[in-house]
C-alpha cells in the first residue's frame, strides 16, 4: 500500500536502467538545489467544503475535516481556548493509519480545524499508530499529551508516549505543534498475567504534587482492570497496582480488556460524601461495547476505587452509537464534561462514496442529582445554536398538537417535549417522517416496563442502509412524567430522557422530503409543553 501524494505518473515502453532512474530523480530536484522541497500544509489539507452538500453529514456537531474519525479525546483548556483531539485517518474514510486530529474552540460548540497534532512516525515511539490518550499540564503548567504508542517491534505492542507543546517557542495559542518525548514513559508492567493486546488509553489527573495515571488493560483468566501509576514530574512513573478489577464470570458484558478508563471527581452526594465517577469501555470476547460507569469512592492512600454498587451502569441506551468516552472538569465552570464519538452506521461502500465516517457527539454535562442518581444533559452552550422558534405549545391534547405539527419539518432541530402524568400505554414522537409515512423514526416511552426505545424499522427505504430494529432499555422514571429532549442533526439523533439516560442513534432516510414529525400516543393524552427550534450549523 502506498501512502502519500503523487504529482505525476510516467509509463515507459521499456525498463529504465538504474542510472536513468537516478537521473530522472535528480532532474526533478535540480530546481530545488537537490533537496526534496517541503509541501505546505495548505496544499495537502482536506477541504471541508467537499462535504458541505452531504444530506447525512451533521452540521451542528463536531466533525473531522474529512475522511475517517473515531473517538474525540484529550480535552484541554489553555489560555482561554478549549482543545479537543480525535482519532483520525487523513488518508481516507476507513480505519487505519491512526493520527491525532485537532480542534480548537472558544465555547465547546464551534470548533476550528487545526493541523494534525500527532502522527505515527518511523524512528519515533509510535511507528505503527498514535492511539488515544489524554491531555494534562506539566510542572510549568504547560499542556502535555499522553498517548498510546503503537510499535510492533514490542510485545505487547502498546506503550504510553508523551508529547509537549511548542508554545514556549512559538506562542501559538492554537497549540498546533507538538514534540514527542524520545522514549515511552510507561511500559506494560510485568508479572500480572496481563493481556498482550491490552495496555492503552491513558487518563491523567493531578492531586497536590502528585500526578496519577490509569491505563486500560485486562488480567488473563480474571477480568478487566485499570492500572494505576504515580509520578512527581510527568515522565517517571511508578506502578501502584490495579485501581479496580472486574469479575469476568459475573459480568461477561464488561469484556476481557477495558479501553478509555476515566476517573474524575463528581462532587458530594446527599450525605456530604465526596464521590468519584469511574468510566470504562469494554472490548474483547463477549463484550458489550458501550460506555459503562460506577459512582464510588477513590482512596488515593491505597490507590483503589470502591463502587457504591457493584453492577455497572450504562450512560446511553443506543446500540454502539455513544462510545469512545473522554472527560474533563472544566476549569471555567467546574462542571464535569463528557465527550464521545457518535458512531455512524453506514455500509462501507456508502462511507467510501461520501468520503467521511463518524462524528463527535454533543459534549454533555454529567452530575449527581438530588437523589444521588447520575444525570446527563447537553452542555448549556447548545442553546446558542437555536435560530427560529418553530413551535411553542402548552397544555394541549396530543391530537391538538399533531394538528399544529402538520406544517413543521426539518432535519436540524432541537425538540423539548414534556408529557403530563400518563400512567399507562406508550407515547413519544416520530421524526424524519415522510408525508406518506413510508419513512419515520419513533422515539417512545413504555410506561408498563418503565423503558425508553427508538424504533428504526421504518427509518429508511434504502435496502443497503443498516439502520433498523428497536433499541433502548430501562430508564426508571418511576412516577415522574416523561421529559424528553432531542437534538436532531441530519443523520444523528440524541435523545435525553429526564436527564437520567441518553439514547443516541443514526437515521439515513432515502427520501429527501422525510423531515416531518408527529407525536405518538393516545389522542386525548395531555401534553404539558412542546418547544421546537431550528438550529444553526457550526461550520
Amino acid at each position: 500500500m502506498f501512502i502519500g501524494l503523487i504529482d505525476e505518473v510516467s509509463i515507459y515502453k521499456r525498463a529504465l536502467s538504474d542510472a536513468e532512474i537516478i537521473e530522472e530523480y535528480n532532474a526533478h530536484l535540480r530546481p530545488f538545489a537537490g533537496a526534496v522541497p517541503e509541501i505546505s500544509a495548505e496544499n495537502i489539507r482536506i477541504d471541508r467544503n467537499d462535504f458541505a452538500a452531504d444530506k447525512h453529514r451533521p452540521q451542528f456537531h463536531a466533525t473531522a475535516i474529512g475522511h475517517w474519525m473515531n473517538e474525540p479525546h484529550a480535552p484541554l483548556y489553555f489560555n482561554g481556548k478549549y482543545h479537543l483531539f480525535y482519532q483520525h485517518n487523513p488518508m481516507g474514510p476507513y480505519w487505519g493509519n491512526i493520527h491525532w486530529g485537532h480542534w480548537v474552540s472558544d465555547d465547546l460548540i464551534h470548533w476550528k480545524d487545526q493541523p494534525v497534532a500527532l502522527a505515527p512516525t518511523k524512528g519515533e515511539v509510535d511507528p505503527d499508530g498514535t492511539w488515544s490518550g489524554c491531555a494534562h499540564y506539566d510542572e510549568n503548567g504547560l499542556p502535555v499529551l499522553f498517548f498510546t504508542a503503537g510499535n510492533h517491534s514490542y510485545l505487547p505492542n502498546q506503550m504510553i508516549g508523551l508529547a509537549r507543546t511548542t508554545f514556549e517557542k512559538d506562542g501559538d495559542l492554537n497549540l498546533a505543534r507538538w514534540e514527542k518525548h524520545l522514549e515511552p514513559v510507561i511500559f506494560q508492567p510485568e508479572g500480572l498475567n496481563l493481556d498482550d493486546d491490552g495496555f492503552r488509553d491513558p487518563h491523567v489527573w493531578k492531586e497536590n504534587d502528585t500526578w496519577y495515571q490509569i491505563v486500560g488493560s485486562g488480567i488473563n483468566g480474571k477480568g478487566c482492570t485499570a492500572l494505576l501509576f504515580e509520578s512527581t514530574n510527568t515522565i517517571d512513573w511508578e506502578f501502584k497496582g490495579c485501581l479496580y478489577v472486574s469479575d469476568y464470570q459475573k459480568y461477561p458484558q464488561l469484556g476481557r480488556v477495558w479501553e478509555l478508563p476515566i476517573l474524575l471527581p463528581l462532587g458530594k452526594d446527599s450525605n456530604g460524601e465526596e464521590k468519584h465517577l469511574f468510566i470504562i469501555s469494554p472490548v474483547g470476547e463477549g463484550a458489550d461495547v458501550e460506555v459503562f460507569y460506577w459512582v464510588g469512592t477513590w482512596d488515593k492512600e491505597i490507590g483503589r476505587f470502591s463502587p457504591d454498587q457493584e453492577d455497572p451502569q450504562l450512560f446511553d441506551l443506543g446500540d454502539f452509537h455513544f462510545t469512545g468516552p473522554s472527560a474533563m472538569v472544566d476549569p471555567v465552570t467546574k462542571k464535569l464534561l463528557l465527550f464521545t464519538i457518535a458512531q455512524g452506521e453506514r455500509p462501507l461502500v456508502y462511507e467510501i462514496a461520501s468520503g467521511w465516517a463518524h462524528n463527535a457527539g454533543m459534549p454533555v454535562e454529567v452530575y449527581l442529582g438530588n437523589d444521588d442518581r447520575m444525570r446527563i444533559k447537553p452542555v448549556d452552550q447548545v442553546e446558542t445554536l437555536r435560530r427560529e422558534k418553530l413551535v411553542d405549545l402548552k397544555n394541549m391534547t396530543l391530537a391538538e398538537v399533531n394538528k399544529q405539527l402538520e406544517t413543521i419539518s426539518g432535519d436540524m432541530m432541537e425538540i423539548k417535549l414534556n408529557f403530563s402524568d400518563a400512567n399507562e400505554g406508550s407515547y413519544g414522537i416520530f421524526v424524519r417522517q415522510a408525508k406518506d409515512r413510508s419513512e419515520e423514526t419513533l422515539f417512545y416511552y413504555e410506561r408498563t416496563t418503565d423503558s425508553f426505545f427508538v424504533d428504526r424499522n421504518k427509518t429508511t427505504l434504502d435496502p443497503l442502509e443498516r439502520t433498523t430494529g428497536i433499541q433502548g432499555g430501562e430508564v426508571q422514571l418511576g412516577e415522574a412524567p416523561l421529559e424528553l429532549r432531542l437534538l436532531l442533526d441530519k443523520s444523528l439523533v440524541e435523545a435525553y430522557i429526564n436527564e437520567l439516560k441518553s439514547l443516541t442513534t443514526r437515521v439515513y432516510p432515502k427520501n429527501d422530503e422525510s423531515k416531518g414529525m408527529s407525536l405518538f400516543g393516545a389522542d386525548d393524552l395531555m401534553i404539558e409543553s412542546l418547544e421546537i427550534w431550528s438550529m444553526s450549523g457550526v461550520y
